[in-house]
């Protein structure tokens, strides 16, 4: 009995080894090898090797006896052309044969082409990963990251709206925010526009060290303007001392030159306490830390705890801001009617990973506490104080191999080290825990 088995066999694998063994107790195998203009047509790439190739290596498996160029879809013509009395196929046939020259069996399940080029990918990811970033971000390149990108634009582009409103949507639902506007640049572009747009009045910034200071230097330019009439500056120290009433608090939730995770409830309440909205800088605690929803308006970037490419910086807030912005790259508006170029790329890097983003932050969360097992003596502050995203350890981190970047702060106190832990995120959740083996601690 003539049995034909068609496939396209662009990367084989051992799904196709046991069909085909299926095949060769039942008779002599003739395998319908799919042209290559047929797959380009059908899935819309070409395939990894010409027909010519995969012919040889079907060719060479004792369980084929022929290889037949054949089209897509089998006919019962094909099947008279090559004398064919049986076409063995797996549970999702879609040839119209009729049942008499037709035989579906269950396919192997958990192993497809597909399967082997998202570990292809992946292969490649880990190999560029050989160079380790332990820095506040990005940390890592994910498989994920690169599985959403897509050729894209911001005006007429179906396919990549979908896609935005995907992203922007699970980033509402995580800060709990009605609305986001989305610009491309850093977390500090998104500080300028949120505070030149929602900022006004009495200002009061909490300085907890270095990126709440830009914040001072943001609102200070902007008080210039008619639109802040004071700006005054508290230390964390002097909290409990702050009275009157202000307009808008400020401040920063995760310090990351010094590892310092700050109180925003404490913060919220406070605003509350003076009568005033409350805009958080969320760069170094998007992703990581919970509580965003008390802040009126928080601004970050797409690539620290959201695990993204860089490139994406983001605003989001529940009430629309009343100031009138003059200039165009600040103004909010811009980026609402998107009338510049978006984070196109960096958006669509964001869609793969945040379906995962839980698991994603557990590897986080777990690398950070093999960290505090391992360092315990060293860790300078008490658990509530330590961000995620990073930890202040007493020492120096010094790299034993070429291909890691530490993290270099810009405001660290002497004699300590800030330790970051982006750099082992794992789609799967588990740290890759490799960094022990390229740094020590003096």
């Amino acid at each position: 009995m003539r049995i034909m088995v068609d496939m396209s066999a662009t990367l084989l694998h051992y799904g196709h080894i046991r069909l085909l063994k299926q095949a060769k107790k039942i008779g002599h195998v003739v395998v319908g090898l799919t042209r290559d203009e047929e797959i380009l047509s059908k899935k819309g790439y070409k395939p990894e090797m010409a027909y010519e190739y995969r012919k040889e290596l079907l060719e060479a498996l004792s369980d084929v006896d022929e290889v037949v160029e054949t089209p897509w879809l089998i006919s019962e013509d094909v099947l008279d052309q090559y004398n064919i009395d049986l076409l063995l196929h797996g549970d999702d046939n879609c040839n119209e044969i009729s049942p008499d020259r037709l035989k579906v069996v269950s396919r192997t399940q958990r192993i497809s082409s597909m399967d082997l080029r998202h570990g292809a990918l992946n292969s490649l990811v880990s190999i560029a990963n050989k160079k380790k970033l332990l820095t506040p971000g990005p940390g890592r390149l994910l498989g994920a990251n690169l599985e959403g990108l897509m050729p894209c634009f911001g005006r007429g582009d179906d396919s990549y709206d979908v896609v935005e409103d995907r992203v922007l949507g699970h980033l509402k639902e995580m800060t709990g925010h009605s609305h986001i506007a989305r610009m491309q640049g850093s977390a500090s572009l998104a500080i300028e526009v949120a505070i030149t747009n929602f900022v006004y009045g009495k200002c009061l910034v909490i300085d907890s060290g270095y990126y709440s200071q830009r914040m001072v230097q943001m609102a200070q330019a902007l008080a210039q303007t008619d639109l802040i009439g004071v700006v005054e500056v508290v230390s964390l120290q002097e909290l409990d001392a702050v009275s009157g009433s202000y307009d808008w608090i400020l401040s920063t939730y995760t310090e990351t030159a010094s590892a310092l995770k700050n109180d925003v409830l404490a913060f919220s309440k406070l605003a509350k306490q003076v009568g005033a909205r409350f805009l958080l800088d969320a760069t170094g605690s998007i992703g990581l830390e919970d509580h965003h929803n008390v802040a009126d308006v928080v601004c970050y970037s797409s690539c620290k705890g959201l695990l993204g490419l860089t490139g994406a910086a983001f605003v989001a807030f529940n009430e629309f801001p009343k100031n009138e912005v003059s200039s165009f790259s600040l103004s909010l508006h811009t980026y609402l009617e998107k009338k510049c170029t978006g984070p196109y790329h960096a958006i669509s890097s964001l869609d793969h990973v945040l379906h995962n983003h839980d698991k994603v932050r557990q590897s986080i969360i777990e690398a950070k506490n093999n960290m505090m097992d391992r360092l315990k003596d060293r860790v300078v502050r008490p658990m509530v104080d330590q961000p995620v995203l990073c930890t202040l350890v007493e020492g120096k981190v010094i790299s034993k191999e070429n291909d890691v970047v530490l993290y270099q702060p810009r405001d660290v106190a002497a004699g300590t080290s800030v330790i970051c832990h982006l750099g082992e995120a794992d789609i799967t959740g588990q740290p890759t825990n490799d960094i022990w083996d390229k740094i020590i601690i003096e």
